[in-house]
């Protein structure tokens, strides 16, 4: 049977469409960006947590499809392994449409999530990469399924640069927790994303001799600079001998590291271990302190010593 060609022409046509679809369907998929509005890491435990996710969906494309949910693995570079999954939910993928995920989510390897960790904790800006598989729908033309391979730039904690500690003021009375000093320690965010730590312990030290330990309760760290009170327990004996020798100025450079991260009264090790890695150094006056406790002059801490 001979089919007119105005019939061959069409169907040649819609081949071509139904041939052509799937790849520029995957090819806009693949152009598309990924960038984080908003990120909150809440309610930890030592395996899972609350997470809420703006991810804003970036297209140049004049397509204008629906995306179906799906579960993405997130992954560090060069690793096959998610350090978690998630659900991300239908979205009409048009420029600057926004995918919103709220979800308790399990960690899925606790080694690779370690890894995340640190970079949060001390890097500039890192990447991670969302993978897997979902539905699309342009049009009239039938679902056809994409991958998602997307890289996504984050910004980290940047080791915690610029933390400082001010009000440090020596306690002369005795207290309930067995503190000495306290203080207001300022620990900036750069990032965009809000992470839930609980009560974070610190050591202080200098030139590597312990001289304190402390307490931030409650840290919950926000977008922005972000106050705590700290509680410590510092040993004066050593404070005051640094003073009569290699210090007398009265200005120590302390050494702070973070070692403990408590919640709902579990240890949240991931924290931990990244926390361990970092170190920030402040100047501390120490004789200010000790003077604004009048125990300057019952040390023998005179305007000579710090001369």
């Amino acid at each position: 049977m001979d089919y007119p060609i105005e019939y061959a022409l069409k169907t040649n046509h819609l081949y071509s469409v139904y041939v052509a679809y799937p790849h520029k369907a995957q090819d806009a998929i693949n152009k598309a960006k990924l960038e984080p509005q908003s990120m909150s890491l809440l309610n930890p435990a030592p395996d899972s947590f609350d997470l809420q996710l703006d991810n804003m969906f970036i297209s140049h494309s004049s397509m204008k499809a629906g995306l179906d949910p799906f579960t993405a693995d997130l992954r560090l570079p060069d690793s096959d392994d998610a350090f978690v999954r998630i659900n991300v939910p239908a979205i009409e993928a048009t420029n600057g449409s926004v995918a919103h995920i709220n979800q308790r989510v399990r960690i899925a390897n606790m080694d690779q999530f370690n890894q995340y960790v640190k970079k949060v904790l001390l890097s500039d800006t890192f990447s991670i990469y969302l993978k897997g598989k979902g539905g699309l729908k342009y049009g009239s033309l039938p679902k056809t399924t994409v991958k998602y391979n997307k890289k996504i730039t984050i910004q980290g904690l940047n080791g915690l640069n610029g933390l400082t500690l001010s009000d440090f003021t020596i306690l002369t009375s005795s207290q309930p927790d067995g503190a000495n000093a306290n203080g207001t320690v300022m620990i900036p965010n750069p990032s965009i994303a809000t992470y839930q730590m609980g009560n974070v312990s610190l050591t202080m030290s200098v030139a590597g001799l312990p001289v304190g330990v402390a307490t931030l309760p409650d840290v919950l760290l926000k977008p922005g600079n972000n106050t705590f009170n700290m509680r410590a327990v510092t040993n004066q004996t050593a404070v005051v001998g640094l003073i009569f020798t290699d210090y007398k100025a009265g200005i120590l450079p302390v050494d702070i590291v973070a070692n403990g991260s408590v919640y709902d009264g579990q240890h949240l090790n991931y924290y931990e271990q990244a926390l361990r890695t970092n170190n920030v150094t402040i100047q501390l006056d120490v004789i200010k302190a000790l003077e604004d406790a009048g125990l300057a002059e019952l040390l023998g801490i005179t305007n000579s010593t710090s001369s």
